[in-house]
């Protein structure tokens, strides 16, 4: 099978070769035509100069806080913003940014020099502007006037499709169907003989830019963008593209400010707010230190601790004096007690203390006065008497000072309870001081933050820098790139081969019928051992052996090519084919005349038989003794050959009577005793049989010959037909088949091999 796919890959080129000879006259017309088209193509065609520019791409901020992307540090910052070069690149490419340059150049009005095939577009040589005024309608339809100058004041305006034809004023308005134009002459410019504009909607105009312009980034590594437009006007086109780049710096500048208008404007508010917040916390910080007498609440409390620790203090000592005044009551109420009291007494009382004085000295002089006299002596009675005088006016004396410490200790005890009370009180004070103090601080710096990035976005703002910047300006090629002549001929040229051959390969595939070789070969991998070509009499079904005519070497070939297939001893061929009509009976006898005339003894077995006709081309008659009558009736092999009448070599056994059983008499034995008894007897055995798409007598028979070669016929045989040969061949196991096409016409259809060569005699 590898041999048969690459023999199929083979036929392609075959096939197209054999149908541009076949058909080399349609081929010949269709590359006229083409090329004939081409060349009017790229004579007429509104010929597209190349305009190109570069721009180095740094895209808009997509930070949300606008104040950063814009001012951080200064303006420096505005222009490191975030990348997002796909987004750019969109909008280099979008329907809006080319619909702002129609509407700033008004490209949906172009002026031509002529009208027609013959206009060609211009620019600044055009010795008029157009202006388009007040549209009538929502959608312009595009319209071409043809203008004529009458004279420096007047012109004239034509419009076939409006049946438009009408005098009009240079600088006055001319009142049109879909809207108002001012046609002004430019002053200093020479008029032409004829000129045209032509006016479109501006989608339509946008659209028809965008088919010839794009934008590419240059390669994944740089930000660099490309810019490619096709104009019909080099200049023109210069200015379109340059303007495009333009209007998008335009755009990031103007977006730029919205942006940064709209930052300060959000800071403007910020402001306010904190500053109202402020100015309500000092306010609130003011009444609560007046309500609270706070001045400065460190020091304050520093003079709170002082004057609680020395009224702590005070009252510490009013208790030592107190505790000391309880001892010196209990020491005076005691008589017994003879102890002179310590003259060292904090007893802040001058009776006091010169009581104290005189009793210590009266205690000291009782004791002096007690070594030498007795207790009941007068001196020492009266000593004691004014000792208990003393004694008494010092309890007087010692109360009444208790009573004043008393209260005095009440009094700093009160002030102590005071001044710890409000101690107590401080940390939340301060507490709360800290709290103002920290949300004035915080409203204090947000205030001073805002200020400040108020002043850096407004240096943002006056830095009219773009994000981008331009490269390379625009620039056009200097001859027209569009169309590219070389392409277009190539086009019209293989268009020319390709259009004729799909054309007539379109028929043929359309075609049920075999056409080419090419035809059996997609289908079936059999050997085609010879081509029959058409001999153009039908009604001579017997082919000149001794002609040197085409058919007759085709016969002489296959006569070879049998010879080169078929092994010593292997002469038995059986010719069949898918319906009647294809040719098998004429092959078979053109065969078998072929093979006896290059001196071999042939017998043709007519076993077709339901519908005999080789004894009938032959004169004779089908219903005397033949194979039926050799199976029936038990007649002998002599008796049912005869000879042909055309070849002494030659001999036929025909179909014999027509009986109704014909697959049953297949079916005998005799029919391989009579095949084996002629192998011997004759140098070929050829057998004529039943179409087999018709009916399965062939293969009863195949299993008694040596070789079995399938007629197709050309534009005759259906291609689904081959089908069978297949089935045939894998299903039936039948490896020893060979094809044979007839009535070819080497003229029209795509076959290879011979035809019209000289045979060779053996």
């Amino acid at each position: 099978m590898s041999a048969y796919h690459h023999e199929k890959e083979n036929i392609n080129v075959h096939y197209f070769l054999d149908q541009v000879k076949s058909y080399w006259y349609l081929f010949v017309i269709s590359l006229i035509l083409f090329i004939g088209l081409a060349y009017a193509y790229n004579t007429f065609a509104t010929k597209q100069y190349l305009v190109s520019s570069t721009m180095l791409l740094q895209p808009r901020p997509v930070n949300q806080n606008a104040t950063t992307a814009y001012a951080n540090d200064g303006i420096t910052d505005a222009l490191n913003t975030a990348e997002n070069l796909k987004n750019e690149g969109d909008v280099l490419r979008s329907r809006n940014l080319m619909k702002e340059v129609v509407q700033a150049m008004s490209l949906n009005v172009r002026s031509y020099q002529n009208s027609g095939l013959l206009a060609s577009e211009i620019y600044e040589d055009a010795p008029f502007t157009v202006q388009v005024l007040n549209h009538r309608v929502d959608s312009v339809k595009k319209r071409a006037y043809i203008i004529n100058m009458k004279d420096n004041e007047s012109l004239h305006i034509t419009n076939e499709d409006e049946y438009l034809d009408k005098w009009a004023t240079f600088g006055k308005k001319i009142r049109l169907p879909q809207y108002d134009i001012v046609i002004t002459r430019k002053p200093g410019m020479t008029w032409g003989k004829e000129y045209s504009i032509e006016i479109t909607d501006e989608d339509d105009a946008v659209t028809t830019l965008l088919k010839g312009y794009d934008a590419e980034f240059i390669d994944k590594a740089t930000t660099s963008v490309e810019f490619t437009f096709y104009y019909p006007h080099p200049k023109k086109g210069e200015v379109i593209l340059q303007t495009l780049m333009n209007r998008y710096l335009q755009d990031n500048i103007n977006n730029k400010k919205r942006i940064i208008d709209s930052s300060i404007n959000f800071i403007d508010k910020r402001i306010a707010v904190v500053e109202k917040e402020l100015d309500n916390i000092e306010r609130n910080f003011q009444d609560y230190r007046s309500n609270n007498n706070i001045a400065d609440i460190n020091e304050q409390s520093k003079v709170l601790v002082g004057n609680a620790s020395e009224y702590a203090n005070r009252s510490q000592q009013q208790k030592i004096q107190l505790s000391i005044i309880n001892d010196l009551k209990n020491r005076l109420r005691d008589p017994d007690n003879q102890e002179t009291i310590p003259g060292s007494l904090n007893i802040q009382d001058a009776s006091f203390t010169a009581s104290l004085v005189q009793y210590n000295n009266l205690l000291t002089e009782r004791a002096k006065r007690k070594l030498s006299l007795s207790e009941t002596n007068p001196i020492i009675v009266n000593i004691d008497q004014q000792l208990q005088v003393v004694r008494k006016n010092l309890l007087q004396s010692i109360n009444s000072y208790q009573k004043e410490m008393q209260l005095s200790s009440q009094g700093i005890s009160n002030q102590a309870g005071v001044l710890n009370s409000s101690l107590r009180d401080v940390p939340g004070k301060q507490r709360a001081i800290i709290g103002f103090s920290r949300q004035q601080e915080l409203k204090q710096q947000l205030y001073m933050y805002l200020l400040q990035k108020r002043e850096e976005t407004s240096m943002a703002k006056a830095a009219e820098i773009p994000y981008s910047r331009v490269l390379d300006n625009a620039k056009s090629s200097k001859s027209p790139v569009k169309p590219v002549k070389s392409i277009i001929y190539t086009m019209s040229f293989f268009l020319g081969l390709i259009i004729p051959f799909g054309y007539i390969n379109t028929r043929k595939m359309l075609s049920t019928k075999i056409v080419s070789e090419a035809d059996i070969k997609k289908q079936t991998d059999l050997a085609i051992i010879g081509k029959i070509g058409h001999h153009g009499l039908p009604e001579k079904r017997v082919v000149d052996v001794f002609s040197r005519s085409p058919v007759a070497e085709s016969f002489r070939t296959l006569r070879t090519k049998l010879r080169n297939i078929l092994h010593n001893g292997s002469n038995v061929i059986m010719i069949t084919s898918s319906v009647n009509g294809e040719g098998k009976t004429f092959l078979t006898w053109n065969l078998g005349s072929t093979l006896a005339r290059a001196g071999k003894t042939v017998v043709i077995l007519e076993l077709d038989l339901r519908k005999p006709k080789l004894s009938g081309m032959l004169g004779i008659d089908h219903n005397d003794y033949g194979f039926s009558s050799y199976v029936l009736d038990g007649a002998d092999a002599d008796e049912i050959i005869k000879q042909s009448g055309h070849n002494d070599n030659c001999y036929i056994i025909s179909s014999g009577p027509l009986v109704q059983n014909a697959s049953e008499l297949l079916l005998d034995d005799k029919l391989g005793q009579l095949i084996e008894e002629l192998r011997h007897r004759f140098d070929y055995v050829l057998i004529d049989s039943s179409p087999v798409g018709l009916v399965s007598d062939a293969l009863i028979i195949q299993k008694h010959v040596d070789a079995t070669i399938y007629v197709c016929r050309h534009n005759y045989t259906n291609k689904a037909q081959i089908e069978i040969i297949n089935e045939i061949k894998n299903k039936d196991k039948v490896d020893n088949m060979y094809l044979v096409i007839n009535d070819v016409n080497y003229s029209k259809a795509g076959y290879n091999g011979y035809g019209y060569g000289l045979g060779y005699d053996y």
